[in-house]
């Protein structure tokens, strides 16, 4: 039976050891613990604090901390076995840094090892400084190593420690026994990070076979900790995965570092490394210019290549995962987005404008994990679900549902610089491992970044189920006692703004959409009834519902009316995908089938020139436009403010604002004036364009909604 209260006294003991220095006492108080209840929280980073420790006071001979034995791994191991074991070792300690002593400066160890063996001059100097050091040590025996600070029993663990064995044979331990230089490396695997078998005796150097002991070592749990618990990822980033042209993502997510969390792109595959060309993003927004001003890291968006950024890079630990990617606006530029089925960190309380004056923010933020249900758009956005762990194992996790409904969130195209990195996934399809259902999800862990561990791994219990559901609920609303949810997203927004080539699942019942009229321009709005067939839409056409004397002129005259207020009451028809232009924000009823649409901030309309509100229908055949873009939306006292836009020179589709002296000219349009616009004309601005002689803020208009006179002058 375990005991667990009787553990926390252990271990609380095994505290108060700590702060005295005795490590190797804190250890065995620890597996005391251990034994009595093994899923103690943490149990394996408090015993990975404790040897670390104990590696510390085994230095080397007239020299200092070897930072080998700090990072248990042998002088011949390769960067591959460097960077493996380091990582291992700080994830294990991450979860109690600031809440177990000790922490802190087992965590600055293991960081000054890495420093040093990770790269290859301090390396080099470390090494023969270190090979210099033991001349004249051919044999240390218990005396020598007290005389260097260490008990004989802890020179044993830190052996133990070194060479990753579970068990030391007691003629070695015994009093007196000397210990050559190499009896304290054997010989230890962690090209595959696998725990070396261990034998049922050890023969010593007479060629005598020893009686053995069990020495309790943390290595079989600390390695499940690292180790997946059903998929293995490292099969996914092997040297032989590598091909040129490829694009992967640096593995290192866990670190501060923002350098750390970017792209590359595979130049060409060596021997034993990639030679690679970073890629650099490319900002959009002044708000996301300022982000990468100040040097913090963006997943995803476009980017372009950093031709003068090219180097040699040790493969496969480099690298996490080859991304999926398309061209953007031009050859040159990749564009990378969430796909559906992905899971990303984002970062909580995230804040653009605050986090890119202040860099230090980012180091110190909180993590959530979300799954796409779709893949991210640019125009449009993504929908997402959030994710906890499942019960009863470190690395699998599924949905949350919330009242017996799943809660779904949607992340718009302003909140992209809210991702922080992808986190690679195995998708179950249930009955692999007990207690795992279909749509299950293991996490690669070394993707998992620290700050985001200790909150995951000690998530409420929350009620979680696989079925699918399309219930979409705001933030705001949710119960934080109850679960966890990102505050800067919004719920599922009642319209989508934009996107090309519509597919079925982005018709919902009950959206509005503009659709094309007989001279091919979005003037025409139906209500979503039903999605029929994959290329066929079942919709209601909604009229409008003039209320002012020249609203009731211009509908007598037959022309078209795109601003005011619109009923359900057209015909019920099937319309083909390609008719539809985009989804239109309008005001609903919340009693009736009735609509208020309006131009909105941020939008892009066509407006009549010369309009008035006595035109007859030659004068709307032979009608030249304006395009202009929204400022504010319309109020009833003060209208809305607009700004004219004129043609980029030399580009047919980009316009920018009109400007007189150095100033944007823009004017009012009244409420009786809003009859003259025309129709929205689809818009994005497109990354990248400042290196093609295009301004920065132009807008690239969908040249479907242009009219056909633009056109034909063009």
């Amino acid at each position: 039976m375990y005991n667990k209260a009787e553990a926390l006294q252990e271990k609380e003991v095994a505290e108060k050891l700590i702060n005295a220095a005795d490590y190797v006492s804190a250890r065995d108080r620890l597996i005391k613990a251990q034994q009595l209840f093994p899923s103690l929280d943490h149990i394996v980073g408090m015993l990975t604090v404790c040897d670390v420790l104990s590696a510390s006071k085994t230095k080397i001979p007239g020299y200092d901390i070897d930072y080998y034995w700090i990072l248990r791994l042998m002088p011949s191991c390769n960067f591959t076995d460097i960077n493996c074991r380091h990582q291992k070792l700080h994830k294990s300690m991450i979860p109690i840094k600031n809440k177990f002593p000790g922490t802190e400066l087992a965590l600055k160890l293991i960081e000054d090892a890495f420093s040093v063996l990770s790269d290859a001059d301090k390396r080099s100097a470390f090494d023969s400084k270190r090979k210099s050091s033991w001349e004249g040590y051919e044999s240390v025996n218990e005396d020598s190593a007290l005389g260097c600070g260490v008990s004989n029993r802890e020179a044993v663990i830190s052996a133990q420690i070194f060479s990753g064995y579970g068990k030391v044979s007691s003629g070695e331990i015994s009093e007196g026994k000397k210990w050559n230089v190499e009896d304290w490396a054997p010989e230890l695997h962690v090209n595959n990070l696998e725990e070396p078998s261990a034998c049922s005796s050890t023969v010593n150097s007479e060629g005598n076979t020893l009686e053995e002991i069990d020495m309790p070592v943390d290595d079989e749990e600390d390695l499940n900790w690292f180790d997946q618990e059903f998929y293995n990822f490292g099969c996914t980033r092997t040297l032989e995965c590598f091909e040129t042209g490829q694009i992967w993502a640096a593995a290192h997510y866990q670190s501060d570092e923002p350098q750390n969390r970017r792209y590359a792109q595979i130049n060409a595959v060596l021997t034993s490394t990639v030679v690679v060309t970073w890629l650099k993003p490319v900002p959009i927004s002044d708000g996301e210019r300022r982000w990468c001003d100040a040097g913090l890291p963006v997943a995803s968006g476009p980017f372009h290549m950093d031709l003068e950024n090219s180097e040699k890079v040790i493969s496969p630990t480099a690298f996490s995962y080859i991304c999926t990617w398309v061209h953007g606006i031009t050859e040159e530029q990749f564009e990378i987005y969430p796909k559906k089925g992905e899971v990303w960190a984002l970062y909580e309380d995230w804040d653009l404008d605050e986090w890119s004056y202040n860099r230090e923010t980012v180091k110190g933020c909180k993590f959530k994990l979300v799954e796409f249900l779709s893949d991210f758009s640019k125009y449009l956005g993504a929908d997402i679900a959030h994710l906890v762990k499942a019960d009863g194992f470190n690395s699998i996790f599924q949905r949350i549902r919330s009242e017996g409904n799943h809660v779904v969130l949607h992340i718009s195209p302003n909140n992209l610089y809210m991702l922080s990195h992808r986190v690679p996934e195995h998708r179950f399809t249930g009955g692999e491992i007990d207690g795992v259902i279909e749509g299950m999800l293991e996490l690669d862990q070394l993707a998992l970044p620290n700050e985001t561990v200790n909150d995951i791994y000690s998530q409420p219990t929350s009620k979680v189920e696989n079925s699918d559901s399309s219930n979409k609920s705001d933030c705001s609303n949710c119960n934080a006692g109850q679960v966890p949810f990102l505050s800067s997203l919004k719920p599922y927004p009642d319209s989508k703004i934009l996107g090309p080539n519509w597919s079925p699942n982005d018709f919902i019942a009950g959206q509005v959409w503009a659709v094309y009229d007989e001279k091919d321009l979005p003037r025409h709005y139906t209500q979503i009834n039903t999605v029929i067939s994959s290329n066929q839409v079942r919709v209601t056409y909604l009229e409008p519902q003039p209320i002012l004397d020249y609203e009731f002129a211009w509908k007598k005259e037959r022309l078209p009316v795109v601003c005011g207020v619109y009923g359900a009451t057209g015909p019920n028809v099937n319309l083909d995908r390609s008719h539809f232009s985009h989804l239109v924000r309008c005001q609903r009823s919340t009693t009736n089938p009735i609509y208020k649409v309006y131009p909105v901030k941020g939008e892009i309309w066509a407006m009549y020139k010369n309009w008035n509100n006595k035109w007859k229908q030659f004068q709307y055949e032979n009608a030249e436009f304006d395009f202009v873009e929204i400022l504010s939306d319309l109020s009833e006292g003060s209208g809305m403010r607009i700004a004219k836009l004129v043609e980029v020179e030399g580009c047919l589709t980009f316009f920018q604002r009109r400007q007189l002296d150095g100033f944007d000219l823009s004017r009012v349009v009244l409420q009786s004036e809003v009859v003259g616009f025309s129709h929205r004309i689809p818009a994005f601005r497109v990354p990248g364009i400042g290196q093609h002689g295009i301004p920065e803020s132009s807008w690239h208009l969908e040249p479907n909604a242009l009219p056909c006179k633009r056109e034909s002058e063009a």
